[in-house]
């Protein structure tokens, strides 16, 4: 930490005003006359905050996050008190979806300034993230009960309400904010979005086109655009304007790999799959630059799932006998958000989504400074086990369906511990071809860290046959009748039968409404989100051969063609 130097009155209003000129210049881009303002000010006062906090602005605006954290950092070291360094660096977190960083440096913040707005949006936003919406609303109602309201007031309002599966109340915040101003482009984005899940697939367009009106170059849109239309023409506008703006993205850029996706769906649409794949395998190859996955360690784990899970260890069983929850599991596109909400239809069933529950309640078991291993998971007592199964449905509340859907796919590593903690939940394992699987993958720009794996051919076959290895296992060591395997292709051809196969599996009276899944008024928040707003089709079926050429790697490490 450097030392800064005591200076005379005279001195601080010249860094005072030094300072204010250097935000100046920073406002207006001018980062080689700030930077000289910033060495004027050193000159004065060697390790100066604002200036920490300046040049950490700056690398921010770079993309330079790392040296930007560590400025930050400075800043706060050399002046504690300053409630704006914290709330930079509290901001840097938010956008890398550190939240639990986030939401530490906020509290720290308000520690100094208890009435800024700002802080305790931020805070809130951290909360969010973090998949505690509950603790973020009472401080935003708040807020909303001060008046004025500002426009970020409602849009953290909206990021909370949905949440907490408030949609309306979140639909209410996006409308008032657009009623207040109609080119709020937040509000027109997140309201398209949310039209997009909700299955209003005109408005959403609409929405989304209203949204790009106000900011042509946002590459994320059309990556939400290109779901919801077929493209059926070369002279596509939205495909034209996508084509310039990939010329115009840099190399590299986080722009750039969703305008690959967005236009690998077009030319697909258009049977230019050759061009597709180019633009999906340059798409991959950037999101593969940016992860840190590490492939052997994750098969290494798997490897000790199945060492460690035993028939013998799967004998100790918690005493509940909860049966609400339905734990749907497999890979990515496999067809889980289409069996999902095929159940969801069901007037006795309720749906969480995709959320990390059953994991952290396991994980709670362990010490906080010590992660719970294997070897300790596997030799828990039944009494451990049932404290673990009703950590989770703690979480449940008091949802009161017969049946409550857990859509968490990477809950198939932890299916050994699901059946010890609650004996009487139904997994149902949904698969896929797997070639078709895993192009589906490979074409869907997922994010997520669990999902690192799908950015490179050779690496997805190789999790992919890891995912098989262990699901064998699954279906060795657990005892019958846990666990119901549904074959995506089996589904779509033959919809009644296997949704009645479904519904006497989780023991559901039938419902014409699961033959209708599609028209629920259900929120569906996954990639899928478009494909389950359709009826039945079958045009993904076999796709794989569209691109059996570019796939050979693939194929070669699967083993399958047909």
């Amino acid at each position: 930490m450097a030392r800064v130097t005591k200076l005379s009155n005279n001195k601080k209003r010249q860094i005072e005003a030094l300072v204010e000129q250097a935000a100046s210049a920073l406002s207006a881009r001018r980062f080689d006359v700030c930077e000289q303002l910033c060495l004027k000010i050193e000159a004065i006062q060697p390790g100066n905050a604002d200036v920490a906090n300046i040049r950490g602005i700056v690398c921010v605006q770079a993309g330079d996050k790392m040296q930007a954290e560590q400025l930050f950092v400075q800043a706060i070291n050399a002046a504690p008190k300053r409630a704006e360094f914290h709330n930079n660096l509290g901001k840097l977190y938010l956008s890398q979806k550190l939240f639990t960083d986030a939401a530490e440096r906020y509290r720290s913040a308000m520690h100094y300034d208890r009435n800024s707005l700002d802080l305790k949006l931020g805070y809130c936003a951290s909360l969010v993230g973090m998949g505690e919406p509950e603790k973020a609303l009472p401080i935003l109602e708040q807020l909303r009960s001060k008046k004025p309201n500002p426009p970020d007031l409602f849009m953290a309002l909206f990021y909370a309400y949905q949440g907490l599966g408030r949609i309306d109340d979140a639909l209410a915040c996006l409308d008032k904010l657009i009623a207040g101003d109609a080119d709020h482009f937040d509000a027109r984005f997140q309201r398209g979005q949310l039209f997009m899940q909700q299955g209003r697939m005109q408005e959403a367009e609409d929405e989304l086109h209203a949204a790009l009106a106000l900011r042509p170059d946002y590459s994320k849109a059309y990556s939400m655009l290109v779901e919801m239309k077929k493209f059926t023409s070369d002279d596509d506008a939205d495909k034209k304007t996508m084509e310039a703006l990939y010329q115009q993205s840099a190399p590299g850029s986080v722009d750039r790999v969703y305008l690959c996706f967005a236009l690998g769906k077009a030319n697909e649409d258009l049977k230019h799959f050759g061009e597709a794949f180019a633009y999906f395998e340059e798409g991959n190859t950037l999101r593969q630059r940016y992860s840190d996955y590490n492939l052997d360690a994750e098969l290494a784990h798997l490897d000790a799932v199945m060492s460690f899970y035993t028939p013998e260890v799967l004998q100790c069983t918690s005493s509940l006998d909860d049966d609400r929850p339905v734990f749907i599991v497999g890979m990515p596109r496999s067809g889980s958000t289409l069996t999902e909400q095929i159940l969801a239809a069901h007037p006795d069933v309720g749906s969480r989504g995709e959320w990390n529950a059953f994991e952290e309640s396991l994980l709670d078991r362990g010490q906080p400074d010590q992660p719970l291993t294997l070897e300790e998971m596997t030799a828990f007592s039944a009494e451990q086990w049932r404290e673990t199964g009703q950590a989770y449905l703690d979480r449940l509340d008091d949802d009161a369906s017969k049946r409550i859907i857990d859509k968490t796919l990477i809950n198939f590593r932890l299916i050994g511990a699901i059946h010890c903690a609650l004996p009487h939940a139904r997994i149902i394992h949904v698969r896929r071809h797997p070639l078709d699987n895993c192009l589906s993958i490979y074409r869907a720009n997922l994010s997520g860290g669990h999902f690192d794996f799908g950015y490179n051919l050779g690496r997805l076959g190789y999790y992919y046959r890891m995912y098989q290895r262990l699901m064998q296992h699954w279906r060795t060591v657990l005892p019958a009748g846990v666990m119901y395997e549904m074959d995506y292709e089996e589904l779509v051809a033959n919809q009644e039968d296997q949704t009645r196969r479904l519904l006497e599996f989780c023991d559901l009276d039938w419902n014409d409404a699961c033959l209708q899944f599609n028209k629920a008024p259900t929120v569906v928040a996954t990639a899928s989100v478009a494909q389950v707003r359709r009826e039945m089709y079958s045009d993904a079926v076999a796709r794989w051969k569209r691109y059996e050429k570019h796939l050979q790697p693939l194929i070669k490490i699967l083993g399958v063609t047909a």
